[in-house]
Parts: C-alpha cells; structure tokens; sequence
C-alpha cells in the first residue's frame, strides 16, 4: 500500500525565510495582496518571488494572449505558456499552431493564461484572483483594495491613474541590458533602520518624499545632484524617454521608429532643460528605441530579486526601503538608488 506524503503547513514551507526575517514580518507579508498590471519579464520574476515567499497575488492583465508574449522572457513559467518555445520538430506545437490551440481552448488573455501556473506555485495561496478586461475599463477604485501594486509596460498616463489611489505603487521596465523602477511607499509609510542583528530604530518616514506624480513632473535638467551622480544618470533619462514617446505617439519605441523617437526625443530633452542628452548622438538614441522592448532574463531576474526584497521591506516596515528609483545597469552588475528631488 502506497503511502501519502505527509502535507506541510506554513511554518514548514516559510521556515527559512522566518529565520531570515523574522516570524512578525512574515505575518505581516502574508496578509498582503499584490497587484500585477500586466505580466511581462521582470514583473513575473517579482510574482514568483513574493508568491514562493507566501504573498497572494492578483494579476489584472487584459492584454490578448499570446500576441503580448511573444518577447517575454520565459522566466519560471514553463515552455508551453511562452509562444517563443517549440518548434517544426515532431510532437511539439509551431508558434502559429500554439496560438491556434490555446484561442480554441477560450485562453484569451495573459492573465487567464497563467493564472493556473500562479497557483501551482505555492497551492497554500489558494486561487490567484484575475481581472483581464482592457486597462482603460479597470476603474480607480479597483487598485485601492491592494496593498501594493506592480505596473510593467503600462502607459505613463494609466499609470499615474492608477498610483494617485493605490496604497504603494511600483512602475518597472527593463530595456535591454538596462532596467528602471520608480517606487512611490506612500506618504505615511513608516520603517525601522537596521542597527545591527536584531536591532532596529524606532519607526520613521522617508526623510524626502515624492509620489510618483510628483516624481513624474521633475524635469530631467532640475534634478538635484547626488554624490553619485552630479546630473541625471543616462538609465533613467533613456527610460524617461520611452514613457513620454509612448505618451506621444501611443506605441513604445522599436527599431521602425528608431529615427522618430530619436527626433522627439532630442526635443523633450530640450525641453526639459537636459542640454546633455538633447546633445546625445542619433545612434546612442537610435540604440534606445532598438532595446525598449527588449527584455532579457539575467536582467529580469536580478531586478526582480532586488524589487522582492523592497518590497518585503515595505510591507514588514523593517528596513529602510529604496527612495525613490532604482536603476539597474547590466553591463556591470550595478543596480543604485537614486533619489529624484527637484532642485532648490
């Protein structure tokens, strides 16, 4: 007679990560519920990280599936929900058949797509809730009930809706070797420093505040020098610039359009008094529109890691969290913080 595995509970299935942070802040994470916009390469490795860690997710991603997948990273999910695996060869399905088969079987959006592998991903969650009608139809009050929302290749425009009623909001992109996080904890959000093993300051805020608006409206040739970066670092005026062109023409840049953004963009940068960039060579920008739909895996897997890690901060109030964008450069590995404040 075959015996049953012995079921696991949830102090069995955390217990690596209690003894990392503690049995309170895992409490504290595990009443929380994230929202996913739109599942892309990097926000999917955000997913897979807090779900493994005991966070429930919900994916609101109305997007036709498979046509927004077909240059998403595979990530943890396995070959047969992205449409770039299989092949001609005998027993697996071409891309063209794939898509076929899945329209047949009423799978037309990414959120129902992958909502059963979600679920696999730690069953103790239970159902991974979807939304998947169009973005534009999702209303405000919809984001308010979560406790922190994850937005990837979402308009600037629907992404300043949705931040101006979440609780937290976190806009993420990787463009090639690069990626972009802009994270806004909310005003009230407070934290404990970390002061040695087991020892932590008693709570306070961010000792510079902006929401993502406000982060928004700062034009790049305002920004306040830092000790690292005495004028706007290169990363996030080139992803600056992929959101406004979006916001321009209603399409992200791609190698068809590499000598129109490069023209608006050398304009936008005037604009905004960023003499620097505006002065930029037409192939360095040409190179930008080429990447901004491209995602790579190690890039997204490593932001994603760092993201995982904020916002477990953020939810368990223990540490101090990154204030206000991250910027991830993987050409050599280095992933900063950069607080974006306007000059005085």
């Amino acid at each position: 007679m075959a015996s049953s595995a012995p079921k696991r509970d949830a102090s069995d299935v955390y217990d690596r990560q209690i003894r990392l942070w503690g049995a309170d802040a895992q409490s504290k994470i595990s009443k929380a519920n994230i929202l996913y916009v739109n599942i892309t390469g990097v926000s999917s490795e955000i997913l897979k990280n807090m779900v493994l860690a005991g966070v429930k997710a919900t994916i609101c991603d109305g997007r036709k599936y498979t046509d927004a997948m077909t240059e998403t990273p595979s990530s943890f999910f396995p070959r047969e929900i992205n449409t770039q695996a299989g092949g001609e060869e005998e027993g697996k399905d071409s891309p063209k058949r794939k898509k076929q088969r899945l329209e047949e079987e009423g799978v037309g959006s990414v959120a129902k797509a992958i909502k059963p592998y979600v679920e696999e991903l730690n069953p103790l969650l239970g159902d991974c809730e979807i939304d998947d009608r169009e973005l534009s139809d999702v209303p405000s009050e919809y984001f308010k009930k979560f406790d922190i929302v994850v937005a990837s290749k979402v308009p600037l425009k629907e992404a300043l809706r949705i931040s101006k009623v979440s609780q937290k909001f976190i806009l993420v992109d990787c463009f090639g070797w690069n990626g972009c996080a802009i994270l806004d904890h909310g005003p009230n959000h407070e934290f404990r420093k970390e002061k040695g093993k087991d020892k932590y300051s008693d709570p306070e805020k961010a000792a510079s505040y902006l929401s993502f608006e406000d982060i928004i409206n700062v034009k790049l040739g305002e920004l306040l020098a830092s000790r690292w970066h005495k004028k706007c670092p290169e990363i996030y005026a080139n992803y600056r610039a992929i959101l406004q062109y979006e916001e321009m023409t209603g399409n992200r840049p791609d190698k068809t359009v590499k000598k129109d953004f490069t023209e608006k963009v050398k304009t936008w940068f005037q604009e905004n008094h960023a003499f620097e960039f505006g002065e930029s060579t037409s192939n360095s920008l040409e190179t930008v529109a080429c990447l901004a739909k491209a995602e790579v895996s190690p890039v997204c897997a490593i932001l994603g890691g760092v993201l995982g890690n904020e916002i477990v901060k953020s939810l368990s109030g223990k540490g101090e969290p990154a204030n206000n964008v991250l910027l991830f450069n993987g050409m050599d590995g280095g992933c900063q913080n950069y607080l974006v404040k306007k000059k005085n």
